[in-house]
């Protein structure tokens, strides 16, 4: 996608980063000024005349920064993702925005949600939040959570999450974050 079609895809409710972009930065110059913020953003390579203010390492294969851009003797900012994910995406261009870490992602098990149903259907939450606590308490089954996050981090990919997935699937659970899982709770111990 060309940096012209990002810019009509986009909600137009919103400012467009693509739309600024091409205003301030002469056409010749665009596909090296676009490569050299995405190289800095993925850190593999550095250039003179971009400058990262911050960086974050979203997994092994995805970036997000903001940072400084000098253009025929003009500075701008701007923040971009750069990765596998969603490929080179120009989140910002030329705002004064701070740039905002992401909240990492807690992930624990819950029962599966035919499992749930069928216990608040009968009656016994409560007797499947024990079940549930005494499942999380083998060490085994407490692994597939944070060996999924790991994982998740450093070789994301399908893969990895069918393999996960599939582990807690065969003992009845899910892994979900852990703010789907306390509202699970609560609604189990209701």
């Amino acid at each position: 996608m060309t940096i012209e079609q990002k810019s009509t895809a986009s909600d137009s409710r919103i400012r467009d980063p693509y739309v600024a972009f091409m205003r301030d930065v002469p056409e010749a110059l665009r596909d090296d000024a676009m490569q050299m913020m995405s190289e800095a953003t993925g850190q593999c390579c550095e250039h003179a005349c971009v400058a990262i203010i911050d960086h974050e390492r979203l997994d092994a294969t995805n970036h997000r920064a903001s940072g400084v851009i000098e253009i025929e003797g003009r500075e701008y900012a701007f923040e971009m993702l750069d990765g596998d994910d969603q490929g080179t995406v120009l989140v910002s261009w030329n705002e004064d925005r701070p740039f905002v870490r992401s909240e990492p992602v807690i992930h624990t098990l819950q029962p599966t949600a035919d499992l749930i149903e069928q216990a608040m259907r009968m009656g016994r939450g409560a007797l499947l939040l024990v079940k549930w606590d005494a499942m999380l308490s083998r060490p085994e089954v407490a692994r597939i959570a944070t060996s999924y996050a790991y994982d998740r981090h450093f070789a994301p990919g399908v893969i990895t999450d069918a393999h996960w997935t599939d582990a807690a699937r065969t003992l009845g659970l899910v892994i979900v974050d852990a703010e789907t899982a306390e509202a699970t709770r609560r609604r189990l111990a209701a």
